[in-house]
């Protein structure tokens, strides 16, 4: 089940990529999928859409795999000016 968890997810796992992000999958129990968006080094934080749309479209590739999806969103810092 797992397997297809991440086949499913691939699409926005690279997207998130793209920007410097990545998708991991922390755990599946019951039906509840946990993921953490994580950020890299050189992440674009302008480019990451807000945590409420993230879960409706992980919610969306996952729709027949999971019945619920819990998203955890990096820390965002503000660099001193």
């Amino acid at each position: 089940m797992i397997d297809a968890i991440e086949e499913a997810l691939q699409p926005i796992r690279k997207s998130l990529q793209a920007d410097g992000y990545d998708l991991v999958v922390n755990s599946f129990n019951q039906g509840v999928l946990a993921v953490e968006i994580q950020a890299g080094p050189q992440a674009c934080v302008e480019c990451l859409v807000p945590k409420e749309l993230m879960e409706l479209m992980i919610q969306q590739s996952v729709k027949n795999l999971a019945s619920s999806v819990q998203v955890q969103y990096p820390v965002v810092s503000e660099a001193p000016h």
